[in-house]
């Protein structure tokens, strides 16, 4: 298809058409007066395939003869025929017949990979990519063209959030530097990845309609930069349901024009999210919204926006060749060449497994870990994990790993035991795992765990002996641990780990794998101590007062100390960093430090470096990450990190300027093993060569001149020459401390000695 050829033989309905779709999951796949427009399919696919919508997609009429009751039974229970009923079973086998061919001879269940939360407790970029690479091998073999939710990169801002567990971090930095590896992974498999939810998609409360009330600091210091990022390498974006600051993401031109294409120039697709368009789709359209989800969608109101003049022409004719540009590109998709059964399996197996063996995240350990090859372990309540949320991140499928089994495998099945408390008073380690469901359309009412998992642990607190707790959560995110944090041994976050989380647990609790992965988001103490806390909203108005204090930030600019800080996780072995060196070469400065490692075990070490400006004119939070490393150290030896980074990490958004700036003066520097509350000084870096904005000199605020003894003398002198009454200065100064020193004195040109003091004034 040539596609501008194709665009020029179309009717203004035919363009209308591409721009909505023509069904629950596809679009495309219909005539047009240029000639027949392919079928493109898209698909729920971030954790891997959405069973739910795949049948939908697949099955768009029940097989003959099957009543929907009977259907609905085999659908649900596809991947445990077990507990199927013989006619139920019997559907299940004339639809697992049309799975099997449609996937081209691919005769097993799709794969269940951990989501964001996990994968940026890797910290690791390659572990992410080969991610997304592996979920791009699953959309080939279904034949989807868009895997949507290729990433979610939300800030996790509300730990109450239903879909938490999808986004990548509170810090926008660390969600900016991994997100994108996602949509990279996804698309050299020839997928167009997709990023959502543009933008802050932060609650499910009432999302269709809720107002989100954003400073426009927070929106560009903390809730932009991982679209940004991933809009340089994502070929589709999906809006969000809610409004920010009072109009809808999918008709918001700001938003979708002015910072999307025209800041970012970003050429490829957006979508809306499901049913999120209420109103007119020709104004959206013109607002720059591409198409409309899901299908079938009427597209009359497009058409009349062109004959009304509210959408232009030339906007509805780009919109249109994106789209069949999308289409021509991954409507054909085929899964690669040569891809067996056995090579599909061990490919995403591999993936999930490094996954989660990278990511889950070790936050106490007494000594008891990891076992010895003589240890028992008992199971008190469920012995295998939940593997993803609900809502569109849900994926069935028969390829879990279960960690009793696991375990079994390695320890003897005669060492697993279950509800066994003598053995736990033995010296056996009770394993426990605390599983909370979450998921799209609801936000979790607290973060307490859930009663039953606490009077348990109390129980097996008072009788374990010579034994020892291990609590595994299995959560969408944080969790306040209370009363019971002290009454067990070891404590592991897996959050929802995908298919091999049982084996990835298994390994890292017998030292098989030495666990590396560091929390992407904060465990408070309790939820008041929360940043978000007083914000959460009680209707159609939320407001981010919070500000740009988001996660960690708000817990240093408070002080409050919480359970388990960002950036923390523990290691079986002990790192020590030294040997502190930087470097600047222009823009780019460098860290350098030497890590050892104090133990006879191998491990991996999360490096972090984090920023703080020193005096800020402009209120700042009080570290930043700024950059990372994760760095395998051999037992018993040292290795060299090298962190880099440039000097726009330093800047803020500066509303009047309505630009990031930088700063003039110093910023100190830290590192860390062990995340934020846990610093190493790093040194101290000047920058004299910051934005020009921000110079001292007429353009100062007032309040900032009188701060610095230097410019108060010299303005006296210039008001001693000048003849301008230096006390009537002071007098209107302290009413209005915002006027800038120009508009003070009205002829700053005149003000000789201020102006020599601020050219050569040096902020601290």
């Amino acid at each position: 298809m040539n596609t501008k050829k194709y665009l020029k033989k179309m009717t203004i309905e035919d363009k209308a058409r591409l721009l909505c779709g023509t069904g629950a999951f596809w679009i495309g796949g219909f005539e047009s007066k240029a000639g027949p427009v392919p079928e493109l399919s898209m698909q729920d696919g971030g954790t891997g395939l959405n069973h739910q919508h795949f049948f939908q997609r697949l099955f768009r009429q029940p097989p003959e003869g099957v009543k929907p009751e009977d259907g609905m039974q085999a659908f649900f229970n596809f991947y445990e025929p077990k507990k199927l009923s013989g006619k139920a079973k019997a559907i299940r086998e004339v639809m697992n017949k049309a799975v099997t061919e449609y996937r081209d001879g691919i005769d097993i269940g799709p794969g269940c990979y951990p989501p964001g939360i996990l994968l940026a407790s890797t910290w690791d970029k390659k572990t992410v990519y080969e991610t997304g690479k592996a979920l791009g091998m699953e959309a080939s073999v279904y034949r989807i063209g868009v895997l949507l939710g290729t990433p979610n990169c939300n800030i996790l801002r509300e730990p109450r959030n239903g879909r938490f567990f999808e986004g990548y971090s509170e810090d926008p930095f660390l969600a900016k530097t991994l997100a994108p590896e996602m949509c990279k992974g996804v698309e050299s498999m020839g997928i167009a990845s997709n990023v959502k939810h543009f933008a802050c998609n932060n609650l499910e409360l009432n999302r269709t309609n809720i107002d989100e009330l954003v400073s426009m600091r927070a929106l560009r210091e903390i809730y932009l930069p991982a679209f940004e990022a991933c809009s340089k390498v994502a070929t589709t974006l999906m809006t969000a349901y809610p409004k920010i600051n009072g109009v809808h993401c999918h008709e918001n031109r700001w938003l979708l024009k002015d910072v999307l294409r025209n800041e970012w120039g970003y050429k490829g697709v957006t979508m809306t999210d499901w049913d999120s368009c209420k109103g007119s789709t020709g104004d959206a359209e013109a607002a720059g919204q591409d198409i409309f989800m899901p299908g079938p969608w009427d597209h009359k109101d497009i058409v009349k926006a062109v004959e009304d003049g509210r959408l232009s022409k030339k906007d509805l004719d780009e919109a249109a060749l994106r789209m069949l540009e999308l289409i021509e590109k991954f409507s054909g998709v085929k899964k690669p060449e040569g891809l067996t059964t056995s090579k599909y399996k061990k490919a995403g197996d591999k993936a999930a497994y490094k996954a989660a063996a990278e990511g889950i995240v070790m936050l106490k350990n007494n000594g008891g870990l990891p076992l010895k090859k003589t240890a028992k372990a008992v199971f008190f309540g469920p012995d295998r994990f939940q593997d993803s949320g609900w809502g569109s991140a849900r994926v069935e499928t028969d390829r879990t790993t279960y960690l009793s089994e696991e375990l079994g495998n390695i320890l003897g099945d005669d060492h697993i035991l279950k509800d066994d408390i003598e053995a736990l008073r033995n010296g056996a380690t009770a394993i426990v795992i605390e599983t909370i469901n979450s998921g799209e359309s609801t936000d979790r009412p607290d973060l307490k765990m859930n009663k039953k998992t606490v009077s348990l642990i109390k129980k097996l607190a008072k009788n374990k002996g010579k034994g020892r707790i291990c609590l595994i959560l299995n959560v969408p995110g944080p969790v306040e641990l209370g009363e019971i944090e002290d009454k067990v041994d070891s404590v592991f976050a897996v959050f929802y780990p995908g298919m091999m989380g049982g084996k990835a647990m298994a390994d890292i609790l017998t030292g098989k794998v030495n666990p590396s992965g560091a929390l992407p988001c904060t465990f408070p103490v309790r939820y008041e101590d929360t940043p978000a806390y007083l914000c959460f909203p009680d209707n159609l108005t939320c407001n981010y007062g919070e500000g740009i204090y988001v996660g960690y930030r708000g817990y240093l600019k408070r002080g409050i100390k919480p359970l388990y800080p960002f950036g923390y996780g523990l290691s079986y072995s002990k790192f020590e960093a030294g040997g502190i060196s930087g470097e600047r070469r222009g823009n780019k400065f460098s860290v350098t430090l030497t890590v050892t490692n104090k133990s006879k075990m191998d491990g991996k070490a999360v490096v972090q470096l984090y920023a703080s400006k020193i005096k800020p004119r402009t209120p700042r939070t009080p570290l930043e990450l700024i950059g990372f490393s994760k760095t395998m150290v051999r037992a018993g030896e040292e290795t060299e990190v090298t962190i880099s980074f440039d000097k726009k990490e330093l800047a803020f958004f500066d509303e009047e300027f309505n630009k990031f700036l930088v700063e003039d003066g110093g910023y100190d520097l830290f590192v860390s093993l062990k995340g934020c509350e846990d610093l190493i000084p790093a040194g101290s870096i000047y920058i004299a060569d910051g934005s020009k904005e921000l110079k001292c000199g007429p353009g100062w605020r007032m309040y900032h001149v009188l701060e610095q003894k230097v410019l108060m003398d010299a303005i006296a002198k210039d008001c001693e020459k000048t003849g301008f009454p230096y006390m009537a200065l002071l007098e209107m100064v302290k009413w209005y401390p915002h006027m800038t020193f120009a508009e003070a004195v009205k002829e700053p040109e005149k003000y000789t000695a201020f102006l020599s003091a601020a050219k050569n004034f040096k902020p601290e």
